[in-house]
């Protein structure tokens, strides 16, 4: 009974053993290869900086930065605190415009040829000109903030919700049809999943867009958050401060990207993007 009592737990122990070994293998790969990267650059940076004497109001040595960022805390962290509601709301509110309308021009054509012309049209304007006009529109606040947001990334939504559904399998589609499935089962069954890969990839394109969107916002409809931060460093020649706001919002930026990934690691493990990663 022993005997067998041990052999049991021999051949349980060893498939969990490397499954914890496959696991940290994947931890060093996704996360300490990246963070090892990013302090190997700091300290290229910081070397360079001071071999050849560059002056702080060009480029701050990272070490300078660093500390801005501790005698500002708690100012930095309340201006972050207002471009990231701005960055999230917008965010939050283009991932549903934008699905929303990707399914209704995916789903007619009449809607595919009288929306998506606008939709480029729109996304043709150069976002910089559309700030000064929100601010003539709207005035100062978080409102032109979110709405300028939205502009920044709302159409790669649509376009690759648009892409995902019309790229379902024509085979399969005729045959569920004449299954007598209804459009909304169709949709809701075939087209939808087939394109959630399409979408999440939209998705994460615009998470990375919506911080910078927010701090553009920022820059001429606002009187707070890191864009504003930025405008008042520059001017007064804090180029430390500037860098400081700038590295805020470049993680802030990466930590929605890595959100969006997580997310869709879990909706989609099937797909096969995610299947090495396991």
């Amino acid at each position: 009974m022993s005997a067998a009592s041990n052999t049991v737990t021999a051949t349980t122990s060893g498939p969990s053993s490397k499954v914890i070994q496959r696991r940290r293998r994947r931890i060093l790969r996704n996360a300490a290869l990246p963070v090892l990267s990013a302090i190997v650059g700091l300290i290229v940076w910081e070397v360079v900086v001071r071999a050849f004497d560059i002056p702080a109001y060009l480029l701050p040595a990272p070490t300078e930065v660093v500390e801005v960022l501790f005698n500002r805390f708690g100012y930095l962290m309340t201006n972050l605190g207002y471009t990231m509601f701005s960055a999230l709301l917008g965010f939050a509110l283009a991932v549903l415009l934008g699905v929303g309308l990707g399914i209704a021009i995916a789903s007619s054509p009449i809607v595919d040829r009288v929306v998506y012309p606008w939709l480029v049209i729109s996304h043709a304007v150069p976002k910089v000109v559309v700030a000064p006009l929100l601010l003539v529109w709207i005035g100062f606040g978080v409102k032109s903030g979110v709405i300028f947001v939205v502009f920044f990334t709302f159409f790669t939504i649509v376009v690759n919700t648009v892409m995902g559904l019309k790229s379902a399998d024509p085979d399969l589609l005729h045959m569920v049809r004449s299954m007598g499935a209804s459009p909304m089962k169709v949709l809701w069954k075939i087209k939808l999943p087939n394109a959630l890969p399409n979408i999440f990839t939209g998705i994460k394109i615009a998470a990375t867009l919506a911080p910078v969107g927010a701090v553009i916002g920022e820059f001429v409809a606002s009187n707070r958050g890191l864009g504003y931060v930025l405008i008042q460093a520059v001017g007064s020649m804090s180029i430390d401060l500037a860098f400081a706001a700038v590295f805020l919002v470049s993680g802030f930026g990466v930590i929605v990207w890595y959100l969006a990934e997580l997310i869709e690691k879990r909706i989609l493990p099937w797909h096969a993007s995610q299947r090495g990663q396991h």
